[in-house]
């Protein structure tokens, strides 16, 4: 696929503008000379410029209309297939992590998802594993988010 840097431009600027608009029901933080929103807030900052930089620089070169192209891949049914599977998967994790726990639900989307991408199984399962512990640990324990827990691995962590 290809998106014109007209159309990338739009989308960053809309996005930046989306970050902006999320960030004002950030509550501000006692004692501070700036609230939770400030880093958002400078982030859709950076973001709204940078999309008004790739437009006018697409409109200087000639771009009039937003476009996209579609690659050669989007026309094989197969390929459309996995895309689904693979979407499917995430939404199958957003609504099982919170009931199964990060750990088993993480490695068996990730699992899945590379077997539906055709990776052999020999391959997925350790990346899968090693992976999965790997973001626990660095999510988890180092910047402190609080992932599921699982009711069926308490004894880690």
């Amino acid at each position: 696929m290809r998106v014109t840097d007209l159309t990338l431009g739009v989308l960053t600027l809309l996005g930046g503008i989306a970050i902006y608009i999320s960030a004002w029901g950030f509550k501000a933080i006692p004692g501070q000379a700036y609230g939770a929103g400030t880093m958002p807030r400078a982030i859709a900052l950076v973001t709204v410029l940078t999309g008004l930089f790739i437009i006018v620089k697409a409109v200087m070169a000639g771009e009039r209309v937003p476009g996209l192209q579609l690659a050669d891949w989007t026309r094989s049914g197969g390929a459309l297939l996995r895309v689904f599977a693979v979407l499917a998967l995430i939404l199958a994790y957003i609504l099982l992590s919170p009931v199964l726990g990060f750990l088993p639900t993480a490695f068996a989307v990730m699992v899945l998802a590379m077997l539906v991408l055709r990776v052999r199984l020999i391959i997925a399962l350790p990346v899968s594993l090693v992976a999965a512990l790997a973001i626990q640990q660095a999510f988890g324990k180092l910047l402190l988010v609080p992932l599921p827990r699982s009711p069926l691995l308490t004894f880690l962590w």
